[in-house]
């Protein structure tokens, strides 16, 4: 899957608001990097959607979008922390479509379970998230100028928190895992990501019930991302499959 990940603010004029020790521009920072870090890590592609100047704010807002449509990203995810009046706290996300909603349930879940409370998913039509072409989730982590929230806080939690709600408690697959394909009912294959921007849509090819070794595979979402030994399916190697029809042991 090819994420693109925003932390939010950290292009002047374009700046965040002051917490009681740090600014939400370091700490998106810090909770951005790990992130980018951690998904790269399980097998997920990664692209940094933070623009390194702009002469506006609204200039800056727009990089972050245009980087993401152009890359053709699945899931773009921004960064933020709030701030309010020094006792509001709390963890909330924003979302505009059901697909990104769902998405920002998963992993308002996650947050929460490290002690924040929640104030829910909320569908303000932010820029960044009402102008990418492709589900978006902003994800405010906490207030910055709250004692309660900032004594909770941990950078490595957060970001562990997020990856979680984004592809689940995976272990880390950097390295190979070899498995058996098992087809339960005909379906077909699509192509990669990455391949897809290169393939015609309708590069999609029949898979009939059966066991088929693999040589990698990730899960994805409701979808199996797999590696053959060869490329004797559509001339290339890797491919999707939904879980509605197949399991990967």
């Amino acid at each position: 899957m090819k994420f693109g990940i925003d932390i939010g603010h950290n292009c002047p004029p374009d700046t965040g608001a002051k917490g009681i020790a740090k600014t939400e521009d370091v700490l998106t920072k810090d909770v951005g990097t790990r992130l980018m870090k951690k998904l790269s890590a399980a097998g997920h592609s990664v692209i940094n959607c933070t623009p390194n100047t702009a002469a506006t704010v609204g200039e800056s807002l727009r990089k972050r979008v245009d980087k993401a449509n152009a890359n053709l990203v699945d899931l773009f995810v921004s960064i933020h922390f709030n701030a309010f009046n020094g006792t509001a706290n709390g963890s909330e996300i924003f979302a505009i479509s059901n697909t990104s909603k769902a998405i920002a349930q998963s992993v308002l879940k996650e947050i929460v379970k490290l002690g924040f409370k929640t104030r829910g998913v909320k569908n303000t039509a932010f820029f960044v998230i009402k102008n990418t072409s492709m589900p978006a989730i902003l994800v405010e982590c906490c207030f910055c100028d709250s004692k309660a929230d900032m004594n909770l806080f941990d950078a490595e939690k957060m970001a562990e928190a997020i990856k979680v709600g984004l592809i689940g408690d995976s272990v880390d697959t950097s390295t190979p895992q070899p498995g058996t394909l098992k087809i339960t009912t005909k379906t077909v294959l699509k192509p990669s990501t990455e391949q897809s921007s290169e393939l015609s849509p309708e590069t999609l090819f029949e898979i009939h019930p059966g066991d088929y070794p693999v040589m990698d595979f990730r899960y994805e979402e409701r979808h199996y991302w797999i590696k053959f030994p060869n490329k004797d399916i559509g001339d290339r190697d890797e491919h999707f499959v939904f879980d509605e029809h197949a399991k990967v042991i």
